[in-house]
């Protein structure tokens, strides 16, 4: 039983630190730190009526100390006030959700994770990673089809599919000591 406990507060806080980076105010998608976001790709397109920016190959989005890279991404941003649209030369506002497609990474400094598809919906603060899953802490890796970071709530879901979950966790990571 104490394995357990010890276990499950290890998964604390393991998944605990991927919570902090998203724990941000409306106005930063990317990073806690806020600030203006960084993108590059091989090709944008600009979806007016539909609020939508499809950013298509090689894409690599920065703000603050948070990168996120994926082969394609589209964002959807909220409707402005009055209901007026986007425009490609104005504002495009608040980011309402991304979808990160193909060979998806996430890297702060506390942690990476990888997977097939990320999706961040900003009304519920949830991050749904599936595909080939890793999620990575210091040393310590989980992985999975299926990752569920309920932002708010402060938990985590790591799903197997049709498989199992897999986890390595090194207890002595946390304190740099390789006894």
């Amino acid at each position: 039983m104490a394995r357990i406990r010890i276990l499950g507060a290890l998964l604390a806080g393991l998944f605990a630190v991927t919570a902090a980076p998203f724990a941000a105010p409306a106005n930063a998608q990317i990073s806690s730190e806020g600030g203006p976001i960084y993108i590059n790709s091989d090709r944008t397109e600009s979806l007016e009526r539909e609020r939508k920016v499809l950013l298509i190959g090689n894409v690599d989005i920065q703000q603050g100390d948070a990168r996120l890279r994926a082969d394609q991404v589209t964002m959807v941003f909220a409707s402005k006030e009055g209901g007026g649209t986007s425009t490609v030369g104005g504002s495009f506002g608040q980011i309402e959700s991304m979808t990160a497609e193909g060979e998806v990474f996430y890297v702060t400094p506390e942690l990476k994770a990888k997977g097939d598809q990320g999706v961040y919906v900003a009304t519920t603060d949830t991050i749904t990673m599936t595909g080939n899953v890793a999620l990575m802490r210091g040393r310590d890796v989980a992985e999975g089809e299926v990752l569920k970071l309920e932002i708010g709530n402060r938990r985590t879901t790591l799903d197997g599919g049709d498989g199992r979950t897999r986890m390595m966790i090194d207890p002595d990571s946390e304190n740099g000591s390789n006894g």
